[in-house]
Formats: C-alpha cells, structure tokens, sequence
C-alpha cells in the first residue's frame, strides 16, 4: 500500500446469476402448510432445482401469491399464498452470493484525519479505493446542516451545492487533502465492488430507513453507513426525503448545470446514479482516495 496522508490506522470489522427454471405440475411430496423462505421476482430468476434447493420453497412476485417448491428436479406449482411475510431474495442462496458477502466481511476499516480541523472520520477500503464511510462535515461558507439529523442523532454532515464541493472557499475541492470527489471510474468501481446496481441495500444503515414491502432493509455489510439523509432542492428552503433518500454529489459534471449523482433510496435496493442532477440543489459529500 502506498502511504497517504489520510490513511491512520485499521480498525477490525466485523449476483447473481439467473437460472431458467423447469416447473412441474404434480409435486410427489405434500408441501400444504409449508411456508416459503424465500421471493423471486419470476420464473426465470429462480435457481436450478437441484439436490442443494430440493425442498425449497419459494415466493414469485411476478404470479401474485403464488408458491413453488423445488421437488426432485422440477419447481413444482403449490397455488395461492397469503403470506406478508418479509423474505430475502432467492438468490442469496447461489455460490456467486455466498462468496460475495463473504468478500464484504472482510473490508478494511481505517479512519482518516481531515488537517484543516481535525476531525476524524471512518472510512472504508474497497478494492483499489478508500470511500468515506460518514458524510464530510467540512464547513464552507454556503453548506448547511439539517437540524433534523441532530432530533435523532444522525451524523449527516453537512449539505453542499455542487460548485461548492467541487471547489470550495479557495477553488479546490471541498474534500480532506488526499481525496476527490468521485470519479465516473470510482463509481464504477463501487458498483462492480456491490455486485451490481441492485445491491445498493449493502451501502445503507441498518437503522434510520423508513421500511418498505417493495425493498430490503440496510445491511451495512460493508461498513458505508449511508444514512437517508435527503437533500435540499433549488426550489425549497429545506431538507426534503429524510428517512428515504440519500444522495451523494460526484465530481463528474454533465452540461452547464447537472452533474452525476449516487443515490439510495428505502422504496428499493438500487444504487443510483443521475446524470442530470441540479448543481444548485444540496447534497452531501463522500470523499474518494487511491490506496
């Protein structure tokens, strides 16, 4: 590892592939009563029905309130459910699943020190980069804070325009001496690190989300700790979507007046991205180093 300057010292912490399904209409065993353990989205996504899944009883969203299980070889047609039942996806289950959260128990977390007032953050190592696991704090003249945040003791930091991120009080970037904004490649880089778009649940606090039937609840496997801190638009004077929306300015511009933006969101799992968002709109600041 290369030394940088914002890099102090560890601290321990501790998809999918889509199979297309044979499906069955007379199940040899009797699976009445048998509540299933896990959604899919559709036929199409559920695994093979092999010796690992035989048994397995699943829930197709894509049919409504309908079952299958997985009987000696074929997913097999149980009819109607009335479960309401908040279930993980089938796809946890496969080898590719299993070994990528495994990769995320192992991520690195540091903390950095930002020189120009000493505040220490956490930040985590992923792959080749450093991410900022807490919103920058940093204050220039035209960021703000969300009161909010402080009712129910979240550390959302503090919310910039996009010129002012991107340069700050003395045209630099607002981010700690070392770091940037991301990069269109950082991003990349963070979706190819998640396994994808869809696994933006990863990123998300476990606490704080307003809950949804539609989406997971946060797992923060990584340690990235995004809290729904929402943003402010140019056309209000306050903070709207806290409890269901964050969004991250990068320093990737698009046009006069939009950049690229990341963003989570409690109605589903995604990871986001906008390449029109407003620069005059309030976000906050994830700040990205090279190891």
């Amino acid at each position: 590892m290369k030394k940088n300057t914002y890099l102090l010292f560890p601290v321990a912490l501790s998809f999918l592939l889509a199979c297309s399904a044979d499906v069955g209409y007379a199940p040899d065993k009797d699976y009445s009563g048998t509540s299933p353990s896990y959604n899919a989205d559709e036929l199409g996504d559920l695994p093979d029905c092999d010796s690992k899944h035989e048994g397995l009883v699943v829930h197709v969203n894509y049919y409504p309130s309908h079952d299958y299980a997985c009987s000696e070889g074929y997913w097999v047609a149980l009819g109607q459910s009335t479960t309401d039942k908040k279930l993980p996806d089938v796809h946890e289950t496969s080898d590719d699943a299993v070994a990528l959260h495994e990769k995320f128990k192992n991520v690195e977390s540091v903390q950095i020190l930002d020189t120009r007032d000493n505040k220490v953050y956490k930040a985590v190592v992923l792959g080749d980069l450093v991410w900022m696991a807490e919103n920058l704090d940093y204050e220039t003249q035209y960021s703000r804070t969300n009161p909010e945040c402080d009712d129910f003791g979240i550390k959302c930091g503090r919310y910039y325009m996009w010129n002012d991120a991107m340069y700050g009080d003395d045209n630099s970037s607002v981010c700690l001496p070392g770091m940037r904004l991301p990069t269109e490649e950082d991003v990349e880089k963070l979706v190819e690190f998640i396994g994808g778009v869809s696994n933006g649940y990863v990123l998300k606090s476990k606490s704080y989300w307003e809950e949804s039937e539609d989406a997971p609840l946060g797992t923060d496997e990584l340690g990235f700790n995004a809290y729904p801190a929402g943003y402010k638009s140019s056309s209000r004077n306050y903070i709207e979507y806290f409890g269901t929306e964050t969004v991250f300015w990068t320093g990737v511009t698009y046009g006069y007046n939009s950049s690229l933006t990341l963003s989570l969101y409690s109605h589903n799992s995604i990871l986001g991205t906008n390449w029109s968002a407003d620069k005059d709109n309030y976000m906050n600041v994830r700040c990205v180093g090279d190891l």
